[in-house]
Formats: structure tokens, C-alpha cells, sequence
């Protein structure tokens, strides 16, 4: 497979069924997953640019993707996730985030582990994966990496007086955009104390709008806290790009405040219910834009 090679063979990983103490040491990252298929999900959500940048500590490890000076998704993956996590550091690089997604799905749809293993500056990104259902059969993929990208920074002031959070139940969530005009070229979001309360309106071709509204009360919504009514509208294309993370998670945070930056948060269990999230930062249209 391009940009992947088999390392067994050329004695880089020497035992493909335990890497030794020793072993472990010659790596500034060592991690072990038993099961990639919510790795594998989440990967796939934020594989919407060339490269990735990776960020490992003691924490656990981000993996950030942008698209111009609009949209960033970063997947966060706890230490406590892992069955096996050793960092010796603070390891950063980019890597091609559409290879890792490939070297990930070599095994198709059998539940496979991985380790993850990067010994440093200008070393390649090793992946060791083993399907749970063949003991005879693994592979090793290599894949480059380069000096990590620098990332925009984007926050929300969480003393703001316009912060406004909503959780709500990740199915719902993708129902009411799944429902949504996919032809639609904006999406408005209108966060309010007063009813609607949670309202989405899409913008399409001739200015043809259809709206989505969500009480507080609702059995969709886990919690709701706005201080002050905040509207904002965003382009289609770029809440498009969350929809993979949206189809599989099983809570999604919204926040915004006055300055109309969103962020979302996609939250995904794996198979023990440990968590995995996926957080979006999308900037507003400008006025000038709507117009």
C-alpha cells in the first residue's frame, strides 16, 4: 500500500506479539488500543484535510485537522482510554491524515488492536494492528511524518455573559439535520432563554428557508443554560463536515456566545463506555458575507 511498508521483516518492530521494556524505552510514544473501530470512527470524522497534527502528554494524545482560517476539529483521546500508554515528552508532528485512516481500515470491518509507537523528530509513525479473529495474521505500516503545523487558536470565554451551552442526545442531533435542506448554502443557529429556545434555520437557493425549533423541555435536550439570545449563521458546507462525528455520538455539546464562534463537541463510547470526543470550532459569515 502506498505510503506504508511492512516493518516486520526489516527487523524495526523485533517481536510482533510483545514489545520488551527495553523496546519501549527506544520510543518517546508507546500506546496500546484494544479495539480501534471508535479510534477508527473518529479518525474518519475529521478527515477533511491533507494532514493531521498530533499532540501526545500525559493526558493522552489530540490529533487536530483545519481547513483555511474556518473550521478545526481536534479528536482527544484519554490516557485512560488506552490498554497500554507510555509518553516520554510532549512528541508533536503532522501526519497524512488520510493514510492513517487508511493503514487503520486494512482489516476491513474485523475488530482489530493497534499500537502506536513514535520514537522522535523525523521518525515515521509506526502502527502494529492485529485482528482479534486470526492470530496468525498481522501488519505493520510506516507511515512519514513531517514538523507539526502550526494550529489557529480558537477559545470561548467561558465568563461571558452571551455563553450559551446546550447537550443534547447525539441521534437527535443527526435526525434534525439529517431532516434539514441539504441543498440549504447557510445554516442559522439561534440560542435563546425565551421559546424557541433552540431553533435551526437553513438558507437555500431563492432564499427559501425551513427551521428546525427545540423546547429546553425537550427529551432531546441533556442540559440547557443561556444567559442572552445569541444568532449567528455558518456555511453549510462546514457544519456538513461534522456529520460523521454527529452520526456516531452519543452526546453532542453546542456552545456559542456573541462573537458567533461555535464550538461543538462529539462525544463517542466505545464498547467498555470509556469516551472519546471529537471538538469542532466553526467561524460565523461575516455580514458582509450574508449579503
Amino acid at each position: 500500500m502506498q505510503h506504508s511498508k511492512v516493518l516486520y521483516e526489516k527487523g524495526i518492530i523485533k517481536n510482533r506479539k510483545m514489545l520488551t521494556q527495553s523496546q519501549y524505552e527506544d520510543y518517546q510514544m508507546a500506546c496500546h488500543l484494544k479495539h480501534i473501530k471508535t479510534f477508527y470512527s473518529s479518525i474518519k470524522a475529521i478527515c477533511f484535510s491533507d494532514f493531521g497534527t498530533l499532540e501526545a502528554n500525559e493526558d493522552g494524545i489530540l490529533i487536530s485537522v483545519e481547513q483555511g482560517k474556518s473550521i478545526q476539529a481536534t479528536l482527544f483521546i484519554s490516557a485512560a482510554f488506552f490498554a497500554e500508554f507510555r509518553i516520554d515528552g510532549s512528541p508533536s508532528f503532522s501526519v497524512k491524515i488520510n493514510v492513517l485512516a487508511e493503514c487503520l481500515s486494512l482489516f476491513g470491518l474485523s475488530d482489530c488492536s493497534v499500537r502506536i509507537l513514535y520514537k522522535g523528530e523525523g521518525s515515521p509513525l509506526l502502527l502494529l494492528l492485529e485482528p482479534h479473529d486470526d492470530d496468525q495474521v498481522s501488519t505493520e505500516c510506516s507511515i512519514k511524518t513531517t514538523n507539526m503545523e502550526e494550529l489557529m487558536e480558537y477559545d470561548l470565554d467561558a465568563n461571558s455573559s452571551s455563553l450559551n451551552t446546550i447537550f443534547m442526545r447525539g441521534p437527535d442531533l443527526s435526525n434534525i439535520f439529517h431532516e434539514l435542506d441539504k441543498a440549504a448554502d447557510e445554516f442559522e443557529l439561534t440560542i435563546s432563554p425565551l421559546k424557541p429556545h433552540f431553533r435551526i434555520t437553513t438558507l437555500g437557493v431563492m432564499q427559501a428557508e425551513t427551521s428546525v425549533e427545540v423546547a429546553k423541555s425537550s427529551d432531546m435536550v441533556i442540559l440547557f443554560n443561556c444567559r442572552e439570545t445569541t444568532v449567528a449563521r455558518y456555511k453549510s458546507q462546514q457544519i456538513k463536515l461534522t456529520n460523521k462525528a454527529m452520526q456516531v455520538a452519543s452526546k453532542v455539546a453546542i456552545k456559542t456566545d456573541a462573537s458567533g464562534l461555535l464550538e461543538l463537541h462529539f462525544m463517542m463510547n466505545a464498547d467498555d463506555q470509556k469516551e472519546m470526543y471529537v471538538r469542532y470550532f466553526i467561524t460565523p459569515l461575516l455580514e458582509t458575507e450574508d449579503n
